[in-house]
């Protein structure tokens, strides 16, 4: 983002931390901004939003079992590069 605007691709590069409130406030004044002019933009914005809400709802209720866990640590280990 060169200049002090928000364009399409920057926007849609940037939805995932735009809907998790990752952004600072000057940025996401920014994408707002550009929101309110780019009804496309607003149409991939309010899709991503239902999206990660029915998949919270459909995902967020149950516990993860203690084994399945265990196995996701031990492949995460597995593929961890060495210390350097």
């Amino acid at each position: 983002m060169g200049d002090a605007t928000y364009h399409c691709r920057e926007t849609l590069q940037e939805i995932e931390r735009f809907l998790d409130g990752e952004m600072e406030i000057d940025v996401r004044s920014l994408l707002e901004r550009h929101l309110e002019s780019c009804p496309p933009c607003m149409r991939h914005v309010e899709f991503s939003r239902h999206l990660k809400v029915m998949i919270g709802s459909k995902c967020g209720g149950e516990e993860v079992p203690p084994e399945l866990l265990m196995r996701i640590r031990v492949m995460i280990e597995e593929h961890e590069p060495p210390p350097v």
